[in-house]
């Protein structure tokens, strides 16, 4: 089949400008200790958002909120002490927007991750998560990251009413961040964009309120 020069069929270019995500960079993190978090500047369309939200009330756990056009992967409560993680496919909209989370009155703790395709993303599937709350050592959880497809982040997060020292990750995690001088909430990752991996995550007994929950998130 022959085409005159500069005319091609449409089905041609449509399928030339549609390009497979093969890539994820950790592009930008944002904490908080109120009961919104900013989303980090340089938010663009197509970019996955991780959002934690830990939360602890004085007479029962906060109520949760999952925040427009978020949704809710992993939440686990004890006593006093909620933790939520929720992702979004951004729209833009939220960089350098108040985005709302639980209110605990006696301590908020919120965390956010931006991952970047090398195209926009357009979809985004969470794993089945693993969490566990409890006052005593959480048994440790192992993320089934090596049956995923790529590219794909694993997330876990760490809470409690104490700080949490160790706190184990494994295969070695690409970062973490925390919001808080006592270090009582972490949110770790790891990327694949090749040869996942499982991940193996724990962390020690710190007292009450302890909570870890962990999953992969596949994205196309």
């Amino acid at each position: 089949m022959s085409f005159l020069p500069g005319h091609f069929p449409a089905a041609v270019l449509e399928d030339a400008e549609v390009a497979p995500l093969t890539t994820l960079t950790q592009v930008a993190s944002n904490t908080s200790i109120a009961s919104t978090i900013t989303g980090p500047a340089g938010i663009v369309a197509g970019d996955l958002l991780v959002y934690f939200d830990n939360a602890r009330g004085s007479s029962g756990a906060p109520t949760t909120v999952t925040p427009s056009g978020f949704s809710l992967v992993a939440t686990n409560t004890i006593g006093n002490d909620r933790q939520n993680i929720s992702i979004k496919i951004a729209t833009g909209a939220e960089a350098n927007a108040a985005i709302a989370g639980m209110n605990g009155t006696d301590s908020n703790q919120k965390l956010m991750y931006v991952f970047r395709g090398d195209v926009p993303i357009l979809a985004a599937n969470a794993s089945t998560p693993n969490g566990e709350a409890t006052n005593g050592n959480p048994s440790d959880q192992n993320v089934l990251s090596s049956a995923g497809v790529v590219p794909l982040v694993v997330i876990a997060g760490y809470g409690s009413e104490s700080g949490i020292d160790p706190r184990t990750f494994t295969p070695t995690k690409d970062g973490e961040i925390n919001v808080t001088s006592n270090n009582d909430a972490w949110l770790a990752y790891k990327i694949y964009n090749s040869s996942p991996a499982d991940v193996n995550v724990d962390m020690t007994d710190e007292g009450n309120g302890n909570i870890i929950q962990s999953f992969y998130v596949a994205c196309s």
